[in-house]
């Protein structure tokens, strides 16, 4: 999704030159893009803001985070929203001006179930200011399997559910503890007292 039809068009050459891409469709407005992710077709969201994120945008990141991962491009640096993007469990932020190289990477890393933040766009939260969102039972679980160095099969394995489970788990604990890796959700997990050695 993205404000123009210019933008769109340079958006979707970019993503379509990977052939390990495919795009299911493309939207203008959020409730367009919703409709689109009724039908179940789409792995992820490439969604561009060119204006400042209002009330009713974020009900709509909100369900659309809960439905699949999210690719968000954004020209304005606002740490507030960059904290709360983090805690509602985006896949990746970037700035508007990223080049297509980078764009379909975080469309790759999003789709392995990691979190990538332009670090230029999206400076380091301190740790003193986030506050951890609870994680529930099951992604205690992942997290201490993490912090034992197992990759997703094992921890499909150990659980006895499925590889995409676990990415989705994964990500949902990137987002809770509003970090953009594996290494520094374990960081923050031991930390944090969510990991005991």
């Amino acid at each position: 999704m993205s404000p123009t039809p210019a933008r769109r068009d340079w958006l979707s050459k970019c993503v379509a030159s990977d052939p390990e891409i495919r795009i299911a469709g493309m939207a203008a407005t959020f409730p367009y893009l919703r409709s689109l992710m009724s039908e179940d077709s789409a792995d992820l969201a490439v969604i561009e803001l060119r204006e400042p994120m209002k009330d009713p945008m974020r009900e709509w990141l909100t369900e659309l985070l809960d439905l699949l991962p999210i690719v968000l491009l954004t020209a304005e640096p606002n740490p507030i929203m960059t904290q709360w993007l983090r805690r509602a469990g985006i896949g990746a932020m970037l700035h508007s001006n990223a080049e297509p190289g980078q764009i379909v990477q975080a469309i790759k890393s999003v789709a392995l179930g990691l979190s990538v933040f332009d670090p230029l766009h999206t400076p380091a939260i301190p740790e003193n200011d986030f506050q951890v969102e609870e994680l529930t039972s099951r992604e205690s679980e992942v997290l201490r399997f993490l912090a034992e160095g197992l990759g997703n099969r094992e921890i499909a394995v150990k659980l006895s559910i499925s590889e995409h489970t676990i990415k989705f788990h994964i990500h949902s604990i990137l987002g809770k503890l509003g970090v953009a890796s594996r290494t520094e959700a374990v960081t923050r997990g031991l930390r944090s007292g969510l990991i005991e050695l």
